[in-house]
């Protein structure tokens, strides 16, 4: 089996249950937990929700840390909880001089640069996908996205966007901090655009069917699933 490997620089630190990497379901949002399941009419009904929250892995931080940066002065500054962990810059020519980043509509004018005490090792011909948490809704600040091929380079020093006000933001221990998905490299799809044919129909209007003669056709896209994966 191909393993997705996370190794601690720090020894210890990987046995700390809080700030252990997990899959990602174990992250799920709150707002999401509590939503009402019997509502049919909610997101939570809808399977793109719970099979994203359940794809990759989530990093959560590894020790308290402040970060502060002001507008104004252009002064910038950070503390963590011990003197193992440590944190660095993007300085403004490399990003956001030229650009005005925004997350859920709050600006970003400032880039700090974790010095990430974890690596990440991946089969040959895997990579990374580096990616916020989008559904976190988080204003204050954000993980730039980005692709690491894991298999020959193994730092993953996240680039973090600060939507501070000036008067500094907090990400604690254990809180989740940025989505890893492992994907093979090698397996590749082509594009393809046409217009629909009398197959098309065929199979279209036999799903629109079978989804509009159901009280709750919900269940329906975990049944297709279960039966393409039986074929596969």
């Amino acid at each position: 089996m191909n393993n997705i490997e996370f190794v601690s620089m720090i020894p210890g630190l990987e046995d700390i249950e809080e700030c252990r990497p997990k899959p990602a379901k174990h992250f799920i949002p709150q707002w999401f937990s509590e939503i009402n399941k019997s509502n049919t009419s909610t997101v939570k009904n809808c399977p793109s929700f719970p099979d994203y929250f359940s794809l990759g892995y989530i990093l959560p931080m590894w020790c308290d840390s402040k970060l502060i940066y002001n507008s104004e002065t252009k002064a910038w500054n950070w503390e963590t909880a011990s003197d193992n962990f440590k944190w660095d810059i993007h300085q403004p020519n490399q990003f956001t001089e030229w650009v005005t980043p925004n997350l859920h509509g709050s600006e970003a004018k400032f880039v700090f640069k974790a010095d990430c005490p974890w690596r990440i090792i991946t089969p040959k011909g895997w990579s990374v996908l580096q990616l916020p948490l989008y559904y976190h809704f988080n204003q204050k600040w954000s993980i730039l996205p980005g692709v690491i091929d894991t298999d020959i380079y193994n730092e993953i020093n996240q680039q973090v966007l600060y939507h501070g006000d000036g008067q500094g933001i907090q990400i604690d221990r254990g809180d989740p901090f940025v989505l890893y998905i492992p994907y093979k490299r090698n397996s590749k799809i082509g594009l393809k655009i046409r217009s629909k044919n009398k197959n098309d129909d065929k199979i279209f209007k036999k799903k629109d069917i079978d989804v509009s003669s159901k009280f709750r056709p919900n269940g329906l896209y975990r049944k297709w699933q279960r039966e393409r994966d039986k074929s596969i």
